[in-house]
């Protein structure tokens, strides 16, 4: 075989066997979900702000244990193919007792499991959320992608009494942190949507956020509160310097970047 025949046929057999362009993948619950209704969630305008594909399989309704029993997190994870960023964002139906929802976590941020039977007969060893989102980080990991742990988001009544500052998130937001933390030496990143979105809310003001951006309850946006929401995380990865944010569209890039010193509520571990 002629040498440049050899040279030819080593680069196809090299661009079959390279990986496809990287892609963002996203769990998590309706906030973040595609809808049909007046309510959408925040990954959907997202999209429009990374030059990266954006694939979607959050599912409204879902705690990072639902997703996990449901089946839904093993069929994202055979997805990912190696450089692809999952971005994880779970808390909003995560908390409530185990005795009587099939989406609570045990409580606690360590190992802590309780065993239930579910309506269904089916026993079901429950862990807590901070398991199941270090279970999520390492199963990226392991497929060759790049987690992006994200903080739930605030509800649109999450303000002080005087309606100037968004409160601190619950539990589940230093639980993110905490799970992420466990891997940031093998690449795992945590952003703080939940400040990033206080900073954007908190500017526009409290009667332009609630109820004007939550049309049927406290927790779900409509698509101009998705936008708000989806551009607060990308103000996120550009203060966090993250790679994403070498990844954005002239839409992404327009966003202002806005990083204030101790605008962000103090969580805590508890």
């Amino acid at each position: 075989m002629k040498a440049s025949m050899i040279l030819k046929t080593s680069a196809v057999a090299a661009a079959l066997l390279a990986p496809a362009s990287a892609k963002i993948i996203m769990a998590g619950d309706s906030t973040m979900a595609q809808s049909s209704t007046n309510i959408q969630g925040w990954g959907t305008p997202f999209a429009q702000y990374m030059s990266l594909p954006v694939t979607n399989l959050s599912r409204g309704g879902r705690s990072a244990r639902s997703y996990v029993r449901e089946g839904l997190w093993a069929t994202l994870v055979s997805q990912i193919v190696r450089g692809d960023y999952v971005i994880i964002e779970f808390g909003h139906n995560d908390g409530g007792s185990v005795a009587t929802s099939d989406r609570a976590a045990t409580f606690g941020d360590g190992t802590e499991t309780t065993t239930v039977t579910l309506a269904d007969g089916t026993v079901e060893v429950v862990q807590t959320f901070v398991t199941y989102e270090k279970r999520m980080v390492l199963d990226v990991i392991n497929a060759g992608g790049i987690p992006v742990v994200s903080s739930t988001t605030p509800n649109g009544d999450a303000w002080d009494t005087a309606h100037t500052t968004l409160l601190p998130g619950n539990r589940f937001v230093p639980y993110s942190q905490y799970a992420a933390g466990n891997y940031t030496s093998r690449g795992a990143t945590w952003i703080d949507h939940y400040g990033y979105v206080a900073i954007a809310y908190e500017d526009l003001g409290y009667s332009k956020v609630y109820p004007a951006l939550f049309p049927n309850d406290h927790t779900h946006t409509s698509p101009a509160g998705a936008d708000v929401v989806a551009k607060a995380f990308v103000n996120g990865l550009k203060c966090k310097n993250h790679a994403l944010a070498n990844f954005l569209t002239t839409a992404g890039k327009a966003i202002p970047k806005v990083c204030r010193s101790g605008a962000f509520p103090t969580h805590t571990m508890p």
